[in-house]
């Protein structure tokens, strides 16, 4: 393999291969006694900026300054992750996924209509006082 190539030991693929815990954990020691950083925990998508995340690590953010420089990175599977019910960042409903809250998008509507409503009135009642003020500038 050339040396501007990247070296991948498979594919990535949508059905994971685990790997048993106890070798996950003979990577974690040894990542640890040579001096690099390991992290554990479930990856899940999205993070509260849309990223991934890594139990409670946004992976974009921490990753980020390590930008510019050369990384090796090891992932190891060891078997599926509790699902964690996305949470609106705006009212922390709890949804099944990441979607448009329900919440947030029902009262966003109905401030709408609000708002509209107080424009209305206020359009009404500027026009009776430029009435008003035309009647007086008649007089």
């Amino acid at each position: 393999m050339q040396a501007d190539q990247l070296a991948f030991e498979g594919a990535p693929h949508d059905n994971p291969e685990f790997i048993h815990p106890a070798n996950a954990n003979e990577l974690t020691r040894f990542g640890a006694e040579t001096g690099a950083e390991v992290l554990r925990g479930p990856l899940t998508y999205p993070s509260e900026t849309g990223g991934l995340q890594l139990g409670d690590l946004d992976l974009s953010e921490y990753l980020i300054r390590y930008r510019d420089c050369e990384v090796t990175l090891i992932i190891a599977a060891t078997g599926k992750a509790e699902v964690q019910p996305a949470v609106c960042g705006i009212c922390g409903f709890a949804m099944g996924e990441a979607h448009e809250c329900p919440r947030c998008k029902l009262l966003n509507a109905e401030n709408a209509r609000r708002i509209r409503a107080r424009q209305e009135e206020r359009a009404a009642m500027l026009e009776e006082v430029d009435g008003i003020l035309k009647e007086q500038a008649d007089d």
